[in-house]
């Protein structure tokens, strides 16, 4: 509670100080020559003695600006134009002039004016490009060596998570460009955790629209929040890049390379890694969950059906967790063929091997009881995955184009679990116990291809898309189980044992197609009819065949029939839709619906016997969207749409999956597809140049025919799991992000809170149980620049969870998780630079052994030398405390579970880095620009 207090008594400090600073300057910008004013210009006020960065503003449709919440002191006031020269004006704040006109700010149109008459041509840090936020690099103060992800942590509006996702104005970044073209595909950790900031000189945020409304000219909603990197003039005519190298304690290593050569429109990278201390620079690559691949295409909605085979998607590792040996390495190409080509390809391979230690407890409930579960779990992974992605957008004529984009992709993985466990009741009387060793082997392919067909017709917003995609996957692999199990009743006596050991045998493919035609009217000066029909089918086979130990004849060759099946899946379907899309200056607005029928086969071979699955359905999913933009940076978005979701073929398989003998699944051939409504609301306002900023948005979803677990747990405390189908339920999620800038601070104050709540339904030895959950999780982040040589950075923040069953409401649960953390980057004299970050985090409410707190310290000092500072030596401490551990609690439908995790605990590493590029590892105050003091 003592840090709550201290948390608000800081907020109050902040608004009674904030409160003090009530200067204001304004002013006109004015074109003498052309007696008109200058519109748009970006108004840049600095710090006269250092040129610290105060605040931003920009003209209005009248010239005119007013920058308010000003201290007293001397400014130098700098007004830009992509059409003028820049202009300097110089002014004081003081108790006697707290409000400064300035009047006409001359600026001289760069087309008349000579550019000797301009005393100096500094580019200002946040600058806007018509719907794009344009942030110039060299004003953003790095550390030696960093990369695009610590650079971008240095902009307003923009934040980087720990796993290293991107969010830009409130959004999440699905691509990162450089120089417009994609890198390394659409892994947006391989651009910003790899490539040098020193080699970026803008930073450009905007939304990326699709290829449908980059046709038609009409947003669709269907928008990406993507970041282009615009590199230095003197890195797109040579060669650049740096290679790092480390070794230290407990045969820990790290090292790492990019080599980068860009000329015109061409552009060759080639980047490599190799660690084992949890340093991973990309999203791990699961090619094998094929039945993801094919949930995700099964999944459609209203308006737009958008098809997704890829089984490629990022796995967002908790960095955390486990200790991992990472490799991975590749090259990324793109040029222009001819007048009429854009050529893009990449190659990347990672080898991706977690070893994780676990301990888990859980308390399961029935209807009438409950009973404690420990388990112990070793594991070994090791993924070897390679993908190729090749694109090439020809320009046929001013009228067609021809987008195609094959990709193929092969992985072999093996995994190795050895785990234990035991039973006890609340009164500690023993109950199951056993062991187990499961290791299964597997590898398979990916190939995917996309061709967009575009046509324009002369008059405007009439267009013709017609996109194919196929996709092919296959899979197969092996595995084997040794397990043994003392199974006891309530009174703690056994009743039985058993051992399984055995090996199995599995297959798996999918084959589909997916074809979609889509044709747009102009029916009004700014709107637009759309129709589009689309057809889809896929075929999937898994074939799983098991043998038990046959101890006659020494071999595994007795054929277990419940454990054996051949399974076979079809599923297409059929759409046709209408929208009709309007855009106005303030606004656009879309309303449509889609018929949907959708058909699902299935055959299965099991235990000697065929069973066949054959269901059809039909849906009319309709779809709206309303946008109002009240200004360029701040508007409100309302999108309400429906889709269906099928089952996907582990959830249809009925054959048992035993490899966990106390937790058995099984599937279910008669579940229905899922149909979920779901309402959107969200409100945008920022301001980049007063570096303010409010992000809001709610999400509601129903769904009918939920896919949720039903549990059948015998006397012996042996669980079979089930899918199937319930109505009513509900999730409630949302989130608000306030950012304001701190000048007596020099940084900025962050409020933020996400919230969730679900209402969802399971069933326990038949009995119905409702599950409601909420999570509201506060928390404020400073970014302090106390001065151009130091930063501080403060974290706070809190987790409340709450857990409530209409089973057994005694069991209801509720806990708190809070973390405080710290980061200070100061530049020493003599070239040296230190870092370090303390990360403080207490768990609280839990289960006895599990109520920890982690203190995280990690330091860095480093030093610059060689000829143009091309040589960095750094000494790296993690753990210094020596107290990693993970810890974490989640609550399921019938238990709740407690997990720690054993962790890479202290270790040092010693690290040389070495630039290819005479500019070498430059440090702050080197580069040109107005260098950021606050944010």
């Amino acid at each position: 509670m003592k840090k709550i207090y201290l948390l608000i008594v800081t907020c109050f400090l902040y608004s009674f100080l904030l409160a003090q600073k009530n200067g204001v300057v304004k002013g006109i910008a004015l074109d003498t020559l052309a007696k008109q004013p200058v519109l748009s210009a970006t108004v840049t006020l600095l710090q006269k003695k250092d040129s610290s960065l105060v605040a931003f503003s920009m003209t209005d449709n009248k010239g005119q600006f007013e920058i308010t919440g000003l201290a007293n002191g001397e400014y130098r006031l700098l007004a830009t134009h992509v059409n003028y020269h820049n202009t300097n004006v110089q002014f004081t704040i003081d108790d006697s002039h707290k409000q400064v006109n300035l009047g006409n700010v001359i600026m001289n149109d760069v087309t008349r004016v000579l550019a000797e008459v301009v005393v100096t041509a500094e580019a200002p840090p946040v600058t806007l490009l018509d719907d794009t936020v344009q942030y110039n690099a060299g004003s953003f103060k790095t550390a030696p060596n960093a990369t695009v992800e610590q650079l971008l942590k240095k902009m307003p509006g923009i934040k980087v998570e720990k796993d290293g996702t991107v969010k830009a104005q409130g959004q999440e970044v699905k691509k990162v460009l450089v120089d417009g073209k994609e890198f390394f595909g659409n892994d947006p950790k391989l651009a910003t955790r790899n490539l040098p900031a020193d080699a970026v000189d803008k930073v450009q945020v905007y939304d990326k629209m699709s290829d449908q409304a980059q046709l038609t000219g009409f947003d669709d909603g269907n928008s990406e929040k993507t970041i282009n990197l615009k590199l230095k003039k003197d890195k797109k005519k040579g060669m650049f890049g740096k290679v790092m190298a480390g070794g230290g304690t407990n045969n820990r290593y790290e090292g790492r390379f990019n080599v980068n050569s860009f000329k015109g429109a061409r552009q060759f990278s080639v980047i490599g890694m190799g660690n084992n201390t949890n340093a991973a620079g990309f999203s791990f690559m699961d090619m094998l969950s094929f039945n993801g691949g094919m949930s995700n295409m099964q999944q459609s909605g209203g308006g737009t059906i958008e098809i997704n085979l890829r089984n490629d998607d990022g796995n967002n590792q908790n960095d955390n967790n486990g200790i991992r040996t990472i490799w991975g390495g590749g090259f990324n190409y793109n040029n222009i063929i001819g007048n009429k080509t854009n050529f893009t390809s990449n190659y990347f391979y990672n080898r991706y091997n977690p070893n994780t230690e676990s301990h888990i407890q859980r308390q399961y409930f029935l209807p009438d009881s409950s009973y404690l579960y420990n388990q112990n779990a070793f594991s070994k992974n090791l993924n070897n995955s390679h993908k190729l992605n090749l694109g090439a957008d020809i320009q046929l004529d001013s009228f067609h184009s021809i987008k195609i984009s094959p990709s193929l992709g092969y992985q072999r993985t093996s995994t190795s679990t050895l785990s234990d466990y035991n039973t006890f009741s609340l009164a500690q009387k023993p109950g199951s116990s056993g062991y187990s060793n499961a290791e299964s082997a597997s590898q398979g392919y990916n190939f995917r291809n996309d061709i967009l067909f575009r046509k324009k017709f002369r008059r405007g917003g009439r267009t013709l898309s017609l996109s194919l995609q196929n996709n092919l996957n296959a899979s197969d692999g092996d595995g084997s189980l040794v397990s043994a199990n003392t199974y006891r009743n309530t009174a703690g006596s056994v009743i039985r044992t058993d051992s399984i050991n055995q090996r199995n045998t599995n297959s798996s493919d999918l084959n589909s197609y997916t074809a979609r035609l889509v044709y747009t009217e102009p029916i009004f000066k700014r709107s637009l009819l759309e129709f589009s029909v689309a057809k889809s089918n896929s075929k999937s086979t898994a074939q799983k065949t098991t043998y038990d130990y046959n101890t006659i004849s020494g071999k595994f060759d007795q054929l277990n029939d419940r454990l054996t099946n051949n399974y076979e899946n079809n599923y297409g379907y059929n759409t046709a839709g209408i929208r009709w899309r309007m855009q106005q200056r303030k606004f656009n607005a879309s309303v449509g619906v889609n018929w949907q029928q959708a058909e699902l086969e299935g055959t299965i071979l099991s235990n000697g016997k065929d069973s066949i699955i054959n269901k059809t359905f039909y849906n009319l999913l309709p779809n709206a969207r309303l946008q109002y933009n009240f200004t360029k940076f701040r508007n409100l978005r309302l999108n309400y749409t429906t889709s269906t979701k099928q089952p996907s073929v582990s959830q249809l398989q009925p054959v048992p999956d035993n490899s966990d003998p106390l937790n058995i699944k099984a599937g279910n051939a008669d579940l229905k597809q899922e149909l979920t409504h779901a309402v959107q609301l969200n409100f945008f306002s920022v301001n980049p140049f007063r570096n303010k900023n409010l992000f809001a948005f709610v999400n509601l979803r129903r769904t009918d025919n939920k896919i949720v677990d039903s549990d059948t747990i015998d006397s012996v405390g042996i669980k079979t799991t089930r899918p199937v189908n319930v109505d009513g339920a509900y999730e409630v999620t949302g989130s608000v992000n306030v950012g304001l800038p701190v000048r007596f601070l020099k940084g900025t104050v962050n409020f933020s809170t996400n919230g969730s709540y679900t209402k969802n339904r399971s069933f326990i030895n038949g009995a119905g149980n409702m599950i409601n959950t909420l999570n509201i999780g506060p928390d404020v982040r400073f970014e302090i620049n106390a001065s151009e040589k130091l930063d501080i950075s403060l974290t706070a923040g809190i987790n409340y969870y709450r857990t409530q069953y209409s089973l057994q409401a005694n069991l209801n649960t509720e806990y708190l998780s809070q973390q405080f953390s710290t980061e200070i980057n100061w530049q020493l004299p003599k070239r040296f630079y230190f870092n370090t970050e303390f990360t403080y985090a207490i768990n609280s409410q839990r289960a006895s052994g599990f109520n920890t707190k982690v203190p995280l310290w990690n330091a860095f000092i480093s030093k610059q030398f060689l000829r143009f500072n091309r040589g960095e030596i750094k000494l790296s401490a993690f753990d210094l405390l020596k107290q990693n551990i993970g810890v974490s609690r989640s609550t399921s439908q019938n238990y709740i579970e407690d997990k720690r995790v054993k962790n890479l605990q202290r270790f040092f590493l010693l690290s040389f880095t070495y630039s290819l590029t005479k500019n070498g590892l430059s440090a702050p105050g080197e580069a040109g620009g107005i260098h950021i003091i606050k944010r």
